[in-house]
């Protein structure tokens, strides 16, 4: 009973002490009647709380305690910035810095590896690594939005990837195949089924590509805008007709170096070329014939390059200038059966040209030039390498006319241009380029005026040192014959 009341009087003290009302009043309860006993009793017993819900009070203040957010902070970035702006700065990085802010944490693995990150990739700088389980895994992870994709000189990729690839990726609008050599028909066979938004498509030395792969991407492959399918030997005129009846919107057509094509590819497809603006048939073979047929179907021809085509004549001069006057960039090199003749209609009636390369074009002379200056006022840049007959004279009317617009002039072995030309080559307000390799009529001094005079020209040229003068060997007496030949 003694311990008892002893707790009582210790609460009783601490119920004091904790009050301020009864510290103050210098008795507290023992100095109070039994009325205001009572009373303050009452008082006690009316703020007191229940044990069980003081302990979950007390429970709840320690968890609250322990899970309380640490202030933000600058260096805090994932708390400093939303999700959002966090995925919108990751959009901004390269793939390298992307893999390497995957490794820091298990937030930013997920943010850098989300497919909105990865909506263009290219492999070339890591295409001897490049196998088949990387682009499979790529697939996985992007999904939808990978839009652009670059596989160039990955030769390890085969068609069991790209299957794959195709599948989990069918919003693909520009993919490259450069020098893809796996890659067979099956690979353009699904992306015929499963790409539909396919635009560009580049599958350049892909030698088993055939016939069979460009019908599959004619059917399925709609919105195709530019193909590249250079040095495919085994494409012929049959799969160019798949591709030009079968893509509506076909605007770039690029075939460098396809053997299995003849000169009659474009017959009777001129109403299916109507779309075609870039057209490259370097080292194809190419006869008059060939360039009638593109006159008559490609109005909107832009860009045309026949170079390494020495089969073509005057005649196709003419059918370029009647059938596409829309030409701006025009590439003729080592075509040497083209005259002034040629050049002088095809000046007269393509007045929007801008860029020639006529290198090798060894019949032309200053009169093609002044053509060319007097009819052809947008001319931006000209190579008229190997041209071995144009003087200064032409030269001189080219920069003449074209003072505002001209940027890049090549000169390359041309004998007959001399320290004249360079003179009113400083006049040319935008000129930024000038070859003149083995120009032997043209000097050093000439050359370093004109960089003197106009420092922003790049002049590009080449001077053989000077030949040592031979010695001859004083005559040595009194010695042997076999001394002599030593």
């Amino acid at each position: 009973m003694r311990r008892v009341r002893d707790n009582r009087r210790e609460e009783n003290g601490a119920a004091e002490e904790r009050d301020p009302l009864n510290a103050m009043s210098g008795g507290g309860e023992r100095a109070s009647s039994g009325h205001g006993r009572f009373r303050s009793r009452g008082l006690k017993d009316k703020g007191k709380t229940h044990p069980t819900i003081q302990a979950k009070h007390n429970q709840m203040y320690l968890i609250t305690s322990l899970a309380q957010k640490p202030p933000m902070d600058g260096a805090l970035i994932n708390q400093a910035l939303p999700r959002e702006l966090l995925l919108r700065i990751f959009s901004l990085l390269d793939m390298v810095s992307l893999c390497r802010c995957a490794q820091t944490c298990r937030y930013w693995n997920l943010l850098a590896l989300d497919g909105s990150n990865w909506m263009t990739v290219d492999f070339f700088d890591f295409q001897k690594f490049i196998k088949g389980p990387v682009v499979e895994n790529l697939a996985k992870r992007c999904g939808g939005f990978l839009k652009d994709l670059s596989l160039r000189g990955c030769e390890n990729i085969q068609d069991s990837a790209l299957r794959s690839f195709t599948r989990q990726c069918p919003n693909i609008e520009r993919l490259s195949l450069y020098k893809c050599k796996r890659v067979t028909d099956m690979t353009c066979e699904n992306l015929g089924k499963n790409c539909h938004r396919l635009q560009v498509l580049n599958l350049e030395n892909c030698g088993a590509i055939t016939d069979r792969a460009l019908r599959f991407i004619a059917d399925g492959c709609k919105k195709l805008e530019y193909i590249n399918i250079s040095w495919c030997d085994a494409i012929t005129n049959r799969g160019i007709s798949f591709l030009l009846k079968g893509c509506p919107e076909l605007q770039a057509l690029i075939m460098k170096g396809c053997e299995g094509v003849t000169d009659s590819v474009f017959n009777n497809l001129a109403d299916s070329m109507d779309s075609i603006i870039e057209l490259d048939m370097n080292r194809c073979f190419v006869t008059d014939d060939t360039v009638q047929a593109i006159a008559n179907g490609a109005a909107r021809l832009e860009y045309l390059c026949l170079s390494q085509c020495p089969q073509i004549t005057d005649r196709s001069l003419n059918s370029l200038a009647q059938g596409c006057k829309r030409l701006t960039d025009l590439e003729l090199a080592n075509c040497n059966l083209l005259s002034d003749v040629g050049f002088g209609n095809l000046a007269k009636n393509c007045k929007g040209l801008m860029r020639l390369d006529l290198e090798d074009c060894s019949l032309i002379t200053d009169q093609a030039l002044h053509a060319f200056a007097n009819h052809c006022p947008q001319i931006v840049g000209m190579t008229l390498s190997h041209c071995e007959q144009v003087t200064d004279d032409g030269v001189i009317a080219l920069c003449q006319a074209h003072k505002d617009t001209l940027e890049v002039l090549e000169l390359d072995n041309c004998p007959m241009v001399t320290d004249a030309a360079l003179l009113h080559m400083k006049n040319v307000k935008n000129l930024k380029r000038v070859d003149l390799y083995d120009c032997q009529s043209v000097s050093k001094e000439a050359i370093n005026r004109l960089k003197q005079q106009r420092p922003v020209i790049s002049v590009h040229a080449y001077f053989a040192p000077p030949t040592p003068p031979v010695t001859s060997n004083p005559p040595r007496n009194n010695i042997c014959r076999c001394c002599t030949i030593l």
